[in-house]
């Protein structure tokens, strides 16, 4: 007898797919959306019409009234506006969670984690082997089918997501929303700021972050990338640049009133530059771009000028120079290596696309460094920079996110008072600043954004008073908070592990149509 062949064993039916099958007669996308809390247009659209074009293709009345019905809403007005509603009423932005309603979530992942838990362990031991075939059709949008805990959200699950990790971030989410229920840190001096509680909502901010995370384990960074940061501690202030769920948290005065607040107290835009020597370089660099005078000419003249100025003003008048000389070849670093970076003060600049000295995971382009003998040790400072083709917002997104943790961790190892970060996207330039600001909270604040000449033909545009300020602002700021704190058991009291499986929260989808609320090259 010929042998028996082995028999075919069912692929589970995503629970999506089972919903929309129990729907077939009267199923729509708009109730698909609102079911399944659908985080992205695009992603919720494509993962529908997949569904659509495998288990509704027929050309039955049925199925083509459902295809039909699908297709003309997603053309129309009502459509948009429907997911511009949306963005007000979603759960997504529902931050006015009383702690009885988060305990209840809190109660509910902790049984379903420790039911996965239980599960995983049996599976280890008895799980069969499933083969490729099956009997039910497979949709190309679905890499992994939704857990037996009854968390239906495959949706945005990251394919790279083990099992094990997922357990791990779920707990950490959990955790999170815990302290806040808890009430941690806030009453063990809080931030406050004109009477509001900062460190509350923070840590309301992590748990609203949270319950979206726990339901749909990753987020899009092109247009979370706040809250990504807010789960390792860190607040992103940057002017106009706020999140429409931080918003809904702190409210938008109250984020423009803080954002500005740090500005002022960190970057000093009234240092002094001579009106004389601003006129005499100015009309140096026209009398260089019409060609009256040669190179050689000009640089001789600054050269002579820098002779009778401050320590600043003299370094900024060298990146002027260096960039005379040097614009042809490189754009930023013959000016940056100039007002953030000193060989005579120990401090370098160093493009290496190595693993810094405060490990991790990622890699910056470049990183400002301490130069101890013949070794260079502390970081104080990292950059990441992207030609203007081929960078799309999620890259960008992550370079910033990557720049965050950068130097949250340089300020927790080497016990700094601040550490800088600059991100260079074509010929712009933004620079950020991290602070340990009070107990758990990293604030990464922008403080300067500028756009580099292209040529020598514009290098005039650059130097108007306005940039000058905040050059020599940026300057100051890394010369006196980038460095040791004379204070290092405020920055170990303060301090919040960073949070290594961040990684896995990141949807790996990639959409140019997601909006972005980061300013890359505006």
């Amino acid at each position: 007898m010929p042998p028996k062949k082995k028999a075919k064993l069912l692929k589970k039916v995503p629970e999506d797919v089972k919903w929309c099958l129990d729907r077939s007669n009267h199923l729509s996308f708009k109730e698909f959306i609102e079911k399944w809390d659908c985080l992205d247009r695009n992603q919720a659209q494509q993962r529908f019409g997949n569904i659509l074009s495998e288990y509704f293709k027929s050309k039955s009345t049925a199925d083509t009234k459902i295809r039909n019905e699908y297709k003309n809403w997603t053309s129309s007005a009502d459509y948009i506006r429907f997911w511009s509603t949306r963005s007000e009423s979603n759960i997504l932005l529902k931050t006015e969670l009383g702690c009885s309603e988060i305990i209840d979530i809190v109660t509910e992942q902790r049984l379903k984690s420790l039911h996965s838990s239980a599960l995983n362990v049996s599976s280890d031991s008895t799980a069969p082997d499933v083969s490729g075939d099956s009997s039910a059709p497979d949709v190309s949008d679905d890499s992994s089918a939704p857990d037996v805990s009854g968390d239906s959200s495959a949706l945005n699950q990251p394919t790279s997501l083990t099992g094990t990790m997922l357990l791990e971030v779920r707990d950490y989410l959990i955790t999170v929303m815990t302290n806040f229920v808890n009430e941690e840190d806030t009453n063990d001096n809080p931030w406050m700021f004109k009477d509001i509680n900062i460190s509350h909502l923070f840590r309301k901010y992590q748990a609203a972050t949270s319950e979206i995370l726990v339901k749909h384990k990753a987020l899009p960074v092109e247009s979370y990338v706040h809250e990504l940061a807010s789960l390792t501690h860190i607040l992103f202030l940057c002017k106009d640049q706020h999140s429409e769920i931080a918003e809904k948290v702190f409210s938008l005065e109250t984020l423009q009133q803080l954002t500005a607040s740090l500005e002022r107290k960190i970057i000093n835009h009234n240092l002094d530059f001579p009106s004389n020597h601003f006129m005499t370089i100015t009309n140096t660099l026209t009398d260089l771009s019409l060609a009256n005078k040669t190179r050689e000419q000009a640089i001789m003249e600054f050269t002579v000028l820098a002779s009778q100025m401050n320590y600043g003003q003299k370094r900024l008048l060298y990146g002027i120079i260096n960039l005379e000389s040097e614009l042809w070849s490189t754009y930023f670093d013959p000016l940056l290596s100039c007002i953030i970076s000193d060989p005579d003060r120990l401090i370098h600049l160093r493009w290496t696309n190595a693993i810094p000295m405060e490990k991790g995971k990622n890699r910056p382009d470049a990183v400002i460094s301490e130069r101890q003998q013949m070794s260079f040790v502390n970081s104080v400072g990292y950059g990441e920079a992207k030609p203007q083709q081929g960078s799309c917002s999620k890259s960008l997104c992550l370079d910033t996110l990557r720049l965050a943790i950068f130097t949250k961790n340089a300020i927790d190892i080497n016990k700094l008072d601040g550490a800088l970060a600059f991100q260079i996207h074509a010929f712009n330039i933004t620079f950020y600043l991290q602070q340990l600001t009070t107990k758990g909270i990293y604030t990464f604040t922008e403080i300067a954004h500028f756009r580099f000449p292209q040529s020598l033909d514009d290098l005039p545009s650059l130097f108007t008073m306005i940039n000058i300020k905040k050059l020599l602002g940026v300057s100051d700021v890394f010369w006196r908070l980038c460095r040791k704190s004379k204070q290092p058991d405020i920055i170990e009291e303060r301090y919040r592990r960073t949070l290594v499986n961040l990684d896995a929260m990141i949807d790996t989808a990639q959409d140019s149509t997601r909006r972005c609320v980061l300013r890359f090259g505006h």
